[in-house]
């Protein structure tokens, strides 16, 4: 049923165009962390959908807001922020997704992170980064989200700097111990 509803919560968002199912009710919330020196400041606007009878779809993005900002900016901090992952091969980053696709991931680390770049790099220096979360409820929590993620940054090595960015659409699955990524299409571009 899970994989059914991320399914269909995956057309909405790639199509475009927004269509609640009739049931269903709709409301969003923004929140940014303040910048600082080095440090990650993420916009994410949440939107939440559900399909209970009264269900307050407000209410439900402001109780999925924090714990899927916490998640996004854990994964950019991973993924571009500590170029020393690397050393590791990206073992923290990969526990982000679910067991079905972290095989993939690992594969794929050049589309997801700073990938094979990250031996090169000394630091990144963050920009923007953007986030829209359309989160599915059902039974009072998330059980699942689309995730539309950019983030720009200027990454430096001895070599010298340059610009690196990631657009990404995550699918996210919702359980108890938090949330994992289940899908992802995901490109990067720059380095250093």
């Amino acid at each position: 049923m899970l994989l059914a509803a991320l399914a269909l919560l995956a057309a909405g968002c790639s199509s475009g165009k927004e269509h609640p199912p009739a049931a269903a009710t709709t409301a969003s919330t923004a929140t940014t962390q303040a910048a600082r020196p080095l440090a990650l400041a993420l916009t994410l606007t949440t939107t939440a959908r559900g399909p209970e009878r009264g269900f307050d779809a407000k209410k439900a993005a402001q109780q999925a807001n924090p714990s899927l900002q916490k998640f996004l900016e854990r994964y950019l901090t991973l993924a571009f922020l500590q170029p020393g992952q690397a050393r590791s091969g990206w073992r923290d980053l990969l526990a982000m997704f679910d067991d079905s696709v972290r095989p993939r991931a690992g594969k794929q680390l050049d589309s997801l992170s700073l990938g094979g770049a990250a031996a090169r790099v000394t630091s990144v220096q963050p920009g923007p980064a953007r986030a829209r979360a359309v989160v599915l409820f059902g039974g009072g929590r998330g059980l699942a989200a689309t995730v539309q993620l950019s983030f720009d940054g200027m990454a430096s090595s001895k070599q010298g700097s340059g610009g690196v960015h990631l657009r990404s659409v995550l699918q996210l699955l919702g359980g108890k111990s938090g949330w994992r990524i289940a899908a992802y299409d995901s490109r990067t571009g720059g380095g250093a």
